[in-house]
């Protein structure tokens, strides 16, 4: 039987972060300075929550655009995620997250029917059947913004939405150190899947490898 290949986890540091996410930042903040909006400003708002909020609670794309308003509690600072893969569970939702989405909220239309917190700025596409947002579109903004900030993966591909996940993974695992901590937050089944993560900042390894050097002949 041929062994699976074993995979290291594609991810961003926190900078690479930070100046991927900036055109979507300056967009929103600049709407949100506005006393009267375009639909294109209301798109950049909503867009800067879904963004941060997938990044912030480590989520799917998918998880975000599925997400309903009674799921979302901003009082106890927590989502509830329905996770088709794992368990579902319950989120924090870091501070600054919550700001974004209230300002998403105040112009959040209020569709018939769509429970969705996420929503279309203009309404259903498809008329007769409330659906959560298109994940393609956001496929599609994240190369936008790859060719905007020069931002790219490390084998120069371009970050997708689930970057995001991957990333916010890596940063917790750096300040924690805690793989059950982080299973819990991901909402994964097994512990192995997490253990993805430690793969990649294998401190043990480092430290054999720059203290194990007889051999080695330097000039």
């Amino acid at each position: 039987m041929e062994r699976k290949k074993a995979k290291i986890v594609k991810f961003l540091e926190v900078e690479q972060i930070k100046e991927f996410q900036k055109p979507i930042i300056e967009e929103a903040k600049e709407a949100m300075g506005k006393n009267e909006m375009s639909v294109a400003d209301k798109i950049a708002i909503r867009d800067f929550a879904v963004i941060n909020l997938v990044y912030a609670c480590a989520l799917r794309i998918s998880e975000a655009c599925k997400l309903t308003l009674n799921y979302l509690d901003l009082e106890k600072k927590e989502i509830y995620v329905v996770d088709s893969k794992g368990d579902d569970r319950v989120v924090p939702i870091p501070e600054p997250t919550i700001k974004i989405i209230k300002e998403w909220l105040k112009i959040r239309p209020n569709w018939k029917d769509n429970n969705y917190v996420f929503t279309n700025i203009k309404g259903s596409t498809r008329p007769g059947k409330v659906r959560p947002l298109n994940q393609k579109y956001y496929n599609q903004l994240f190369n936008k913004l790859a060719e905007i900030t020069g931002v790219k993966m490390k084998d120069g591909s371009n970050p997708h939405p689930h970057t995001l996940r991957h990333s916010r993974a890596m940063e917790i695992y750096d300040n924690i150190d805690n793989l059950e901590i982080l299973k819990k937050l991901l909402g994964h089944k097994n512990i192995a899947t997490t253990q993805i993560y430690a793969q990649v900042r294998d401190s043990k390894v480092a430290e054999v490898q720059n203290t194990i050097v007889g051999g080695l002949i330097s000039i």
